[in-house]
């Protein structure tokens, strides 16, 4: 049985890695100077919009980092717990196998 089960350590890095490189465009970015300054109650909507789905673009990005994190530790969870079944293996049965008689 342990023999099925198969680790693709290189895939689990690579999709973590792609996670931190997605997460790395989504930053908060200001607006410029000029744009701060305005008398008009429509751009100052747009302002607030603009900031609030910069904040949201920022979490999203440390969300995704957590995740990147999320999926390295679970790889090497599982890689350890491979090992482990693998070792159940080598020791052998711990108590005497009983089979019905013929």
């Amino acid at each position: 049985m342990t023999d099925m089960i198969r680790v693709n350590d290189g895939r689990v890095k690579a999709d973590a890695a792609q996670m931190e490189s997605a997460a790395a465009y989504l930053r908060n970015v200001p607006l410029t100077r000029q744009d701060t300054r305005t008398t008009l109650p429509a751009n100052g909507n747009g302002k607030s919009a603009y900031g609030r789905s910069q904040e949201r673009i920022s979490r999203l990005g440390v969300l995704l980092d957590q995740e990147a994190q999320n999926i390295r530790g679970l790889g090497n969870a599982f890689t350890e717990f491979d090992g482990m079944m693998a070792g159940f293996g080598e020791i052998g049965f711990r108590h005497p196998v009983i089979s019905a008689g013929e």
